[in-house]
């Protein structure tokens, strides 16, 4: 640990990334997180529902400009960033170049009646729940400081109505004259749980703009971000985790997690998190980018991530272990049993993937391809973030040591006994 009067020296996490070390003169008293992006994930619903509206007022409107618009006011209030999205995209009603300007009301009413209609789809995002139980369990007192207004609060948790109900207070967007990246919103939140000194306060938050908000308050800011461009989290941010798994609550003086693992006691580089629920998910392999086995000599068997976003978005961008199941159709076909495998999902940094991958590695030689049969995946334990290393072989050695974790964890009796589960096993067809 570093110690608080220390000067601080940068330093690289497990992830590759750089971190700075906490260097608070106070400790840490209090917690406030946001809503949106870090503790419930409505972005990639809102991005879908706010393009489509976008495009039917712009035709001509690519994907990489929606994007940029959107992520631009990422943490804003809505009626704030819609208002800017309009302004910087210069949107008229129905596209009409020589029609009315869309307002920022407009705009929003469109996009609520779409949302209003979806927000049961929103799950919480990978250790949300985690770390609300840890910060119940000690008695941090937590409050909540959301952009979103008091009237959009209950619908976007309507499936998950307890989530915060331990929070000692929550601050809406509404209450507020300016929202983020002013930083009224986490003074609110601070008078409300009685604290004095704004810096011992520690902020979770995912977007640029609410880190901003944070630190012009005067406290302390882990970033998790929720846009890939983590440049933009530069002077605004203490600390950047990748996900809310790879947070680590001592650095910054409150309780830690105990339910990280050692392979090796005293060896944390190799370390796993088991899942607390598998996550399992099927589908047709599909071609990948085609350099798994080119460049790596590293052949994945990837998923089509659309059927599976349900899957895919209860597990946070990283690496996992666990078992997989290749069934077979035909007598010829490969596979018909069940592998250990590893698996990368998320964006892959060293090769900036546009979009979301699933590439599980089975750790088995195969006697040819098995594209468009079934994979079933059997997803039990987290084992680090993604990272975006320097060289290639780099690259290669950090996955063939993903693999050994992954073959030792699946030794353990824990894990080793889901190679028989239900859903792998049903009907496959041995060689």
């Amino acid at each position: 640990e570093t110690h608080p009067r220390r000067t601080p020296r940068a330093r690289r996490g497990a992830g590759g990334y750089v971190t700075m070390p906490p260097w608070a003169p106070v400790k840490i008293t209090h917690v406030i997180l946001d809503l949106d992006g870090t503790l419930i994930n409505t972005e990639q619903l809102v991005d879908e529902v706010v393009g489509a509206v976008l495009r039917k007022h712009d035709a001509s409107l690519d994907t990489k400009s929606i994007r940029n618009a959107i992520e631009g006011v990422r943490g804003m209030r809505p009626l704030d960033g819609s208002r800017i999205i309009i302004e910087n995209l210069k949107l008229r009603k129905d596209g009409a170049a020589d029609g009315p300007a869309l307002t920022a009301e407009e705009l929003l009413a469109e996009t609520e009646v779409e949302l209003n209609g979806r927000w049961g789809e929103v799950n919480t995002m990978p250790g949300a729940e985690r770390l609300l139980a840890l910060l119940r369990r000690h008695e941090v007192p937590t409050a909540l400081a959301t952009s979103t207004p008091a009237k959009y609060l209950s619908a976007k948790l309507a499936s998950h109505p307890n989530l915060l109900q331990h929070v000692a207070c929550v601050c809406t967007g509404d209450e507020v004259r300016r929202g983020k990246p002013d930083p009224s919103i986490f003074l609110l939140a601070a008078e409300r749980l009685g604290v004095d000194d704004p810096s011992s306060c520690l902020v979770v938050e995912d977007t640029p703009l609410g880190c901003q908000a944070a630190k012009a308050a005067g406290m302390r800011v882990l970033a998790v971000p929720s846009i890939q461009n983590f440049n933009l989290y530069s002077g605004h941010a203490d600390e950047l985790c990748r996900s809310l798994y790879d947070v680590d609550p001592a650095r910054w003086g409150l309780p830690s997690f105990d339910d990280w693992r050692e392979l090796v006691p005293g060896m944390s580089l190799d370390r796993y998190l088991p899942l607390t629920t598998p996550i399992r998910m099927r589908g047709p392999v599909v071609k990948g980018f085609g350099r798994g086995s080119k460049m790596l000599g590293i052949p994945t068997a990837n998923l089509d991530v659309a059927p599976l976003k349900l899957q895919a978005d209860a597990l946070a961008p990283g690496i996992y272990f666990g078992w997989a199941a290749v069934a077979k159709e035909d007598p010829r076909d490969v596979g018909g049993s069940v592998y250990r495998m590893v698996m990368s999902i998320g964006w892959n940094p060293f090769f900036d993937n546009a979009k979301k991958t699933i590439e599980p590695w089975l750790l088995h030689e195969f006697a040819g391809d098995f594209y468009d049969q079934e994979l079933r995946l059997h997803v039990l334990g987290y084992i680090r973030p993604e990272a975006n290393f320097t060289t290639i072989e780099d690259l290669i050695k950090r996955i063939h040591r993903d693999a050994e974790v992954a073959k030792t964890c699946l030794a353990l009796e824990e894990f080793a006994k889901h190679a028989d589960d239900p859903f792998l096993v049903e009907g496959l067809v041995p060689n």
